[in-house]
């Protein structure tokens, strides 16, 4: 999620709260991915007067498959394969196109979405310098790495 810290973690937390009110009111269903990202852009369409700041990717799986959207503060929702959000998205986005294919190994893409966000942090002044990066497959997800590139910065400038 990429934007203003206070609009993203407001909106992260009224998503949550809408999925898990959807699923105590559907016998413990979960919301799919698609109806999520339809509530969020929503929510934010309706609201796009006040001058928010998010841009975010909706992503899981459930009963269909895969799914990632796009959504951002306009309301705009889109459906697709690759996004990036933030000011550095164009960085990490050279990197996916040119390095990116479908045959790639769980390990492959693991280490090429952690080189893309930390291509777009040290090449954009205004990315946050934190990595987080989760795996999503159809058994769930979970944390698989985290950086804080100020640290490892720290490090690198000692040595």
């Amino acid at each position: 999620m990429a934007g203003g810290a206070a609009d993203c973690s407001f909106w992260i937390r009224k998503l949550r709260s809408e999925a898990k009110l959807h699923e105590l009111t559907n016998e413990g269903r979960g919301i799919s991915v698609a109806r999520a990202s339809r509530l969020l852009s929503n929510a934010l369409y309706e609201n796009r007067g006040l001058d928010l700041s998010v841009g975010t990717m909706i992503m899981g799986y459930d009963d269909d498959g895969g799914h990632i959207y796009y959504v951002d503060n306009t309301g705009v929702r889109i459906p697709g394969d690759m996004f990036a959000v933030g000011s550095g998205s164009t960085f990490a986005l050279g990197i996916l196109d040119t390095e990116r294919r479908f045959d790639m190994t769980e390990e492959e893409a693991i280490t090429l979405g952690i080189k893309a966000i930390r291509h777009a942090t040290f090449r954009d002044a205004f990315s946050g310098g934190f990595i987080a990066c989760y795996l999503i497959t159809k058994d769930g997800w979970r944390k698989i790495f985290s950086e804080d590139l100020a640290l490892s910065t720290e490090r690198i400038m000692q040595k």
